[in-house]
């Protein structure tokens, strides 16, 4: 299976709700002039839920898809080409985003294996697309 069967431009469920909260940045200048030269696919799976969201970035363009997280092996790197991926509980997301839960929370979740990262360097863009949220 090609990695085009798996992506799904209209984003449904878990995607549909970080597609809400994320397009706005589509909109806003600093973004676009701060992302304006980067490209950059970051996975997150919520795992509670039957869709990840991939969120791509390219050139001061956001995009938001949805992919059927299960099996498994339809979030494989090699078919997505994702650069980032967490896999957390929607809660835990949901509380990251609202800044309920904090820095040192979600560190705290990591390490008990609550929350999955991988190319932790590439996914400090999500720290960048939420600040830039909240202002």
């Amino acid at each position: 299976m090609n990695n085009l069967n798996l992506i799904i431009k209209e984003p449904k469920g878990f995607a549909g709700l970080i597609a809400n909260v994320m397009m706005p940045l589509n909109d806003n200048p600093q973004f676009k002039e701060k992302f304006k030269k980067t490209s950059r696919k970051i996975l997150i799976n919520a795992t509670n839920l039957n869709y990840a969201a991939l969120l791509t970035i390219d050139k001061g363009n956001l995009k938001v898809e949805s992919i059927l997280n299960k099996p498994k092996s339809n979030l494989n790197k090699k078919l997505i080409g994702w650069n980032g991926y967490v896999a957390m509980d929607t809660q835990i997301f949901l509380g990251f985003a609202t800044k309920r839960l904090s820095l040192i929370k979600l560190g705290l979740k990591v390490l008990r294996g609550e929350v999955k990262l991988r190319g932790i360097l590439k996914l400090l863009i999500i720290f960048k697309l939420i600040k830039i949220l909240t202002k």
